[in-house]
């Protein structure tokens, strides 16, 4: 016998009213379509969790999993997703839009979601069924991840769980930032950093001017980003 949303849902935690009522509506949707949740978590220490917009929705089997990842992926506006993940894919709203994203391998079935469901939704008020969808927030997608990237460099998002607090309610994945941000200050062998470059053209070695513009870009720089930097550490 299915357990009662209320058995299921017992330990959900303080998670946002919003999210709250999506758990039971997808929880009553893959009951109605004879799909069962076993078990819900919702507020917990990680970053996402942390926000009181995540679930994590414990499936037994594929068809559940399938069926109830595919339920909010249909439902996306109207729930104001960001991402969900299922079976090591990440489908997000925001980055890359639409595209079904392999993860690195977490080394467990459970960190690799393949027993469960992940989604995590935008801040806003539940809108039920039926109701009109409501368009996504605004803030989010304004800026590529690399400029994002770039302004984490600034300083702009602060360091550690800040940071990821910060990023993700702006609707960023803090991970994929930080990734480009790790690209940019850790570039392939034989690449030197933007501070590096910088550094150098404080010392002269890159001349100035339309020059300077021209010489970085064959080299395969970013004039503005070398400027940026230069500019910060003449600022410092």
């Amino acid at each position: 016998m299915t357990a009662s949303y209320s058995t299921v849902s017992a330990k959900l935690g303080k998670v946002q009213p919003a999210t709250k009522s999506i758990s039971l509506e997808i929880f009553d949707a893959a009951a109605a379509a004879g799909h069962e949740i076993w078990y819900m978590w919702g507020m917990g220490s990680s970053s996402e969790h942390a926000t009181g917009r995540a679930l994590d929705l414990m499936v037994r089997n594929e068809a559940a999993g399938d069926w109830i990842r595919n339920y909010i992926w249909k439902n996306r506006r109207r729930l104001r997703l960001q991402h969900v993940i299922w079976e090591q894919h990440i489908t997000s709203t925001v980055t890359q839009p639409g595209v079904r994203r392999k993860m690195a391998d977490r080394g467990s079935v459970t960190e690799n979601h393949y027993d469960h469901v992940h989604v995590l939704f935008f801040a806003g008020d539940y809108q039920k069924p039926g109701s009109p969808s409501s368009p996504r927030p605004s803030t989010p997608g304004k800026k590529s991840v690399a400029e994002v990237a770039k302004d984490v460099i600034q300083g702009e998002y602060g360091n550690g769980p800040e940071r990821v607090r910060k990023l993700l309610a702006a609707g960023y994945d803090a991970k994929e930032v930080q990734a480009e941000v790790d690209r940019i200050l850790d570039p392939p062998r034989g690449r030197k950093t933007v501070g590096q470059v910088a550094n150098e053209v404080i010392r002269g070695l890159w001349g100035d001017g339309e020059s300077r513009i021209r010489d970085l870009r064959e080299a395969g720089y970013n004039p503005t980003d070398v400027q940026r930097e230069v500019n910060r550490r003449l600022r410092g």
